[in-house]
C-alpha cells in the first residue's frame, strides 16, 4: 500500500512538470511520462496506451482555460492536413509499435530533436510572425511532414507535439502561440485518444493510475495555458529550445540503454 501511494506521488508531480512544460513549449510531455511509466514497471505497450489516454486531458486543460478562444483561430490548411493526414498515420503508428522495436528510431529522432531545439533557439525571428499567404507547395509538404509526426504520434509517442509545432511554424507559417494552440488541441487530444483507442483495443491499459495521471496533465495543462497567454513570443521560444533539447538527450538515452 505504501509503495502504491510512493508511486502515484511520483507519477502525479512528474506527469505535472511535464504536461505544464509541454503547455508552454507545444509538446514534450511523453518524453519525461511515457519512461517513467516504464520505469514504474508497466511494459512497453501499456506504458504507450495509459500515457495517450492522459495527455488527452494535456489538450483539454489547455482549452479549458478562459480567454483562450479569443486570440486563437484555426487554419483551414492546417486543420485539413492534421484530420484527413495526421490521423490515418496515427492510427498505423499505433498498429506498428506493438511490433516493431523502436530503439534505432528513438536515438535518430533524439539528434533531430536537439537540432531542432538548437535552431530555434537561435533563430530570433521564429514564430515572431506568421505567413499571410501560403503556396500550394508550401501546404503540401507540411501535410507530409504531419503525416510522419502522425506516424511517431502513434508508434514513439515522444517528439509530436514538439515536431507539429515546429512544422506549424516554419512550413505552415503560423505564429509560435497559435501553433501551440493547434498542436494542443490536434496532437494532444485527438491523435492522442485515437491512439489511445488503437493501442488499447490491441493491448492493455493501466486504469489504476490514470486518475492520477488525468488530474497532474489537466492541472499542469491549464496552469501552462495561463503561462503561455502572458508570456512573450522570445521567451517562449526559449522554453520551446530548452524542453527540445533536454527531450533529445533523454531519448538517445532510451534508444541506447
Amino acid at each position: 500500500m505504501a509503495e502504491e501511494i510512493i508511486k502515484e506521488s511520483i507519477l502525479f508531480c512528474l506527469t505535472f512538470l511535464a504536461n505544464l512544460f509541454a503547455s508552454v513549449s507545444g509538446g514534450g510531455a511523453g518524453f519525461i511520462q511515457f519512461p517513467v511509466l516504464i520505469l514504474l514497471g508497466l511494459p512497453f505497450a501499456t506504458a504507450l496506451g495509459t500515457h495517450k489516454v492522459a495527455v488527452v486531458f494535456l489538450g483539454i486543460g489547455a482549452l479549458s482555460k478562459k480567454g483562450i478562444s479569443k486570440d486563437f483561430k484555426f487554419d483551414r490548411g492546417v486543420v485539413l492536413s492534421m484530420l484527413l493526414v495526421g490521423c490515418p498515420c496515427v492510427v498505423l503508428g499505433s498498429v506498428i509499435v506493438i511490433s516493431v522495436p523502436s530503439a534505432i528510431a528513438q536515438i535518430c529522432l533524439g539528434f533531430i530533436t536537439i537540432a531542432s531545439g538548437i535552431y530555434t533557439l537561435f533563430k530570433k525571428s521564429f514564430g515572431s510572425t506568421g505567413i499571410s499567404n501560403r503556396s500550394l507547395k508550401r501546404t503540401i509538404l507540411g501535410a507530409s511532414l504531419l503525416g510522419i509526426v502522425g506516424l511517431f504520434s502513434g508508434s514513439l509517442s515522444s517528439g509530436a507535439g514538439l515536431f507539429a509545432t515546429l512544422t506549424l511554424v516554419t512550413i505552415f507559417g503560423l505564429e509560435l502561440k497559435r501553433a501551440i494552440m493547434h498542436t494542443m488541441i490536434f496532437v494532444a487530444t485527438i491523435w492522442n485518444a485515437i491512439g489511445a483507442f488503437t493501442v488499447g483495443a490491441l493491448t492493455s491499459i493501466c486504469y489504476q493510475w490514470l486518475p492520477v495521471m488525468i488530474a497532474a496533465a489537466f492541472l499542469g495543462s491549464f496552469l501552462g495555458t495561463t503561462l503561455l497567454i502572458k508570456m512573450p513570443v522570445r521567451n517562449v521560444r526559449i522554453i520551446m529550445s530548452a524542453v527540445s533539447v533536454l527531450s533529445g538527450v533523454i531519448l538517445i538515452a532510451e534508444g541506447i540503454s
